[in-house]
């Protein structure tokens, strides 16, 4: 799984929607076969669908990236993230927790614009449009 990149929901909307940098930067992990999801954020694009392009876009690209999906491990570690955050007093979203167990258990960073909240998570890798992991 070496140099894999799971993608957020927020910047694969970016890229559905041509929104440099982004774009270009999921244009690039594209090409070099490294972008990947997790089932939480096929969840996420079919949730928000609407019409037939953005519906086309989303099979597309979930049809052509390995997925990651919530298995024991996963869960267990996506627990762990929901009892640190609540002792902190900082809880996100349960969909947010997941997917950061997800990239936990299989050790692959999170590309992602919502830095505020991932960041709270302290075994998470964060990836950025600049290449410099937290």
């Amino acid at each position: 799984m070496a140099n894999l990149i799971i993608a957020d929901t927020d910047v694969i909307i970016d890229f559905f929607t041509d929104t440099v940098p982004v774009s270009d930067e999921i244009l690039k992990i594209i090409l070099e076969k490294r972008l990947c999801l997790t089932s939480m954020t096929v969840y996420e694009l079919y949730a928000g669908v609407i019409g037939k392009k953005r519906l086309n876009q989303v099979e597309t690209l979930i049809t052509s990236v390995p997925i990651f999906s919530l298995g024991i491990t996963e869960a267990a570690i996506a627990g762990k993230i929901y009892t640190y955050l609540k002792a902190k007093g900082k809880l996100i979203g349960h969909r947010d927790i997941i997917i950061a167990g997800i990239c936990i258990a299989n050790g692959l960073p999170l590309f992602t614009k919502n830095m505020t909240h991932f960041r709270m998570i302290p075994q998470l890798d964060l990836y950025s449009v600049s290449n410099e992991n937290r």
